[in-house]
């Protein structure tokens, strides 16, 4: 399954608070778009054309989905065309972008921000893909070591750089070694 772009994720997950989708149904959303990206790439579809929209509902209605399944997900893919839309005709920096938004929406902190969205998140994920109750305690306690060490800032603000200092952090105070690809 194709996962969400970093740059196009954290756009994605500020248009579904922008348009005010409830937060149960986020998780879904963001299903629907990672179906959908895996979708143009194995039947060679440009997942920027609005015309392989139409051949991936067709597809969702072989697959014997609900009506209300794709309409949730044809409303998902819209909500991305908004973000594909953005892209091309305003040629701004990611940190800009981030900026705009966060300035637009006054909810995205960059301290003391909510996480309950992560941990939801990250419930739904461990349930989803069957892993044990043991091991979601364990990324439970690294995002909360996460989210101390950027001071709650808010999740859609995290930068990679953010991620590597916490990583770095995390070696030197628990006196670990880990073993990681070239260039991280």
């Amino acid at each position: 399954m194709k996962e969400i772009p970093a740059e196009i994720r954290v756009f994605y997950d500020a248009l579904l608070v922008q348009k005010k989708i409830p937060e149960k149904s986020r998780f879904y959303y963001k299903k629907w778009l990672r179906y959908y990206l895996d979708f143009c790439f194995k039947y060679g579809c440009n997942q920027s054309n609005r015309e392989s929209l139409s051949y991936f509902i067709k597809k969702l209605k072989e697959k014997n989905q609900t009506e209300q399944q794709q309409k949730q997900a044809l409303h998902a893919i819209s909500i991305y065309f908004d973000i594909e839309f953005t892209n091309k005709d305003k040629k701004i920096p990611l940190e800009n972008k981030k900026r705009i938004l966060s300035s637009k929406k006054g909810e995205l902190k960059t301290t003391n921000a909510d996480w309950r969205p992560v941990y939801s998140g990250l419930n739904a994920e461990i349930k989803l893909r069957h892993y044990s109750p043991r091991t979601f305690q364990s990324y439970r306690g690294w995002a909360r070591q996460l989210q101390g060490f950027t001071q709650s800032k808010d999740p859609q603000l995290l930068a990679v750089s953010d991620v590597k200092d916490f990583y770095l952090f995390s070696c030197k105070t628990e006196g670990r070694r880990f073993n990681t690809k070239p260039g991280f």
